[in-house]
C-alpha cells in the first residue's frame, strides 16, 4: 500500500509540474528608438571680410557662401520653420554705435537632393513643410529622409567705423 501512494504521490507532483512548465510564457522584446528629428550645420553663410563704405553685399540663392542646414527624419513627418533675424548687426564694442543693415532669406528642397536650384523660397520666413516630397516608393531602409535649408541675402556696409559687427540669428525647428 505505501508503494502504491508513493507512486501516486510521484505521478501528481509530475503533473502539477508538467502542467506549469506548460503554460510558461517568455517574451524576447527588443526595441531600437531612432531620434525624430536631427539638424546639421553643413555649412555657415559667411559674408567675408568687408571694407568701410563697400555698398551692398549680396549672397544669392546657389552662391557658394550661403548657409546650407540638413534636417533628417522620418520620411512622412512634417516640421514648422522660422527664421528671425534682426534688422542690422551691432558692433562688438560697445562705444561704436554704428550698424550694418542685415537682410535674410530662407528657402527649401524637400526631394531629398541638396540642390539649391531646385529650392522653394520660405515666404515671411516661415512656413509649415513635409520633410519628403518625392513622388516614388519609399523602401524600410529609406524611411529616414533629408531636407535642406538654404540661408542667403544680403548687407549694407556704409560709412562704418572698423570693427566686429554681430547679430543673433535664430533658425527655428519645429517637429509635428
Amino acid at each position: 500500500m505505501t508503494k502504491t501512494i508513493k507512486t501516486y504521490t510521484i505521478l501528481f507532483l509530475s503533473f502539477i509540474a508538467f502542467n506549469n512548465s506548460v503554460n510558461a510564457q517568455f517574451i524576447n522584446l527588443q526595441l531600437r528608438i531612432e531620434p525624430e528629428l536631427s539638424a546639421t550645420v553643413e555649412q555657415s553663410l559667411d559674408f567675408g571680410t568687408q571694407v568701410t563704405n563697400f555698398g551692398t553685399r549680396t549672397i544669392a540663392l546657389g552662391d557658394i557662401n550661403m548657409g546650407i542646414f540638413s534636417i533628417k527624419a522620418y520620411h512622412t513627418q512634417s516640421v514648422i520653420i522660422t527664421l528671425d533675424t534682426p534688422e542690422a548687426l551691432t558692433s562688438i564694442n560697445p562705444a561704436i554705435d554704428d550698424l550694418i543693415p542685415l537682410d535674410l532669406e530662407i528657402a527649401f528642397n524637400n526631394t531629398g537632393v541638396n540642390n539649391a536650384s531646385n529650392a522653394t523660397i520660405l515666404e515671411n520666413k516661415s512656413g509649415f513643410i513635409s520633410i519628403y516630397d518625392g513622388d516614388e516608393e519609399i523602401s524600410q531602409s529609406e524611411i529616414w529622409k533629408e531636407m535642406y535649408l538654404y540661408i542667403y541675402g544680403s548687407i549694407e556696409i556704409g560709412n562704418i567705423r572698423n570693427g566686429v559687427y554681430t547679430g543673433d540669428i535664430i533658425l527655428s525647428i519645429e517637429y509635428d
